[in-house]
Order: C-alpha cells, then structure tokens, then sequence
C-alpha cells in the first residue's frame, strides 16, 4: 500500500527538480508567498566572469575601436560584459598604451625604492620587523624556559634543555 505521505513527499521532490528549486524550504516559502496573494520572485545568481588573457583584452579592444566603440556587441561576440569592455577600452585611450591593460594586482613588492630616502625608509622598516621577530623569538624563549621550570621543586634545581 502507498502511503499518502511518500505520495506528497515524491511529488514535492519532483517538482524541485523540473524547476530547479533548491530545497523544500524554498518550495514551501513560495507556497506561502502565493498563497498571501504575492507572486514569488525568483532572484538571479550572478556568475562569475570568465579569465580573460592579456592578449584577449588587446584583440577585444581594437575589436571595438574598429567597430565605433559597440561595447554591447562585444560584450555578446567575446562572452564577456558590456562593463569590462568598456573599461578596457577607456584605459587604453586614456594610457594611449597596451601595457594599462595589464593586470598589475599584487605586483608591487618588487619594486625597488626611487631615491636614497625611500631607500632609507624601506631599510628602517625591515630593521625594525626584524627588531620585533628577535623580541618575539627572546619572549617565546623565556616563557618555555619558565613553563619547563615550574616543574622543578627546588629554586635552585633548573632543567637544562637538550640541544
């Protein structure tokens, strides 16, 4: 005999399915939402774009200057949007050069100071990080020093560590 429940069950499952409903919580929101009388909205889940190489970003903009700056074409002919295009398009104008299509995001590290007082700078600030690593090594050392001697019953009685 089919239980009523695992009909409803089954059909609610199923319909989850054919129109791609997350779960039964959402299902049942919507139940309610209809139900009071308001239509459910569905929202859009925005995807994520897709990498595009530094030689793709040349070729999508001199595909655009070529054709009277049709960012909505591009947009659809390279699988890209209409705001990337438009973006790459206006650096190079402004740059007047391939390079400011370059993504320079987390390269700037290596760049080495301009004059003798960044240079200067720079070198005080290394010196003093490795000031506070010595001072945290020292502190470190002298806390386990003291955790290894609470241990000992006679103040004059200390553990020596093995190097």
């Amino acid at each position: 005999m089919i239980n009523s429940r695992n009909l409803i069950y089954t059909n609610i499952l199923d319909l989850t399915l054919k129109y791609d409903i997350r779960g039964l919580s959402q299902l049942r929101n919507w139940v309610i939402l209809y139900n009071n009388g308001k239509e459910p909205v569905r929202k859009r889940v925005r995807k994520m774009g897709r990498k595009v190489s530094y030689d793709e970003k040349i070729e999508i903009v001199k595909w655009v200057l070529k054709h009277n700056h049709d960012y909505k074409q591009a947009a659809q002919k390279f699988d890209i949007t209409y705001s990337r295009a438009y973006a790459w398009t206006q650096k190079y104008e402004q740059a007047n050069d391939w390079t400011a299509l370059k993504d320079r995001r987390g390269k700037t590290r290596g760049r080495q100071p301009a004059d003798r007082e960044e240079q200067l700078l720079k070198e005080i600030r290394d010196l003093k990080a490795k000031l506070r690593e010595r001072e945290v090594q020292i502190a470190f050392s002298k806390k386990l020093i003291e955790i290894s001697n609470r241990e000992v019953k006679r103040p004059n009685d200390i553990k020596r560590f093995k190097k």
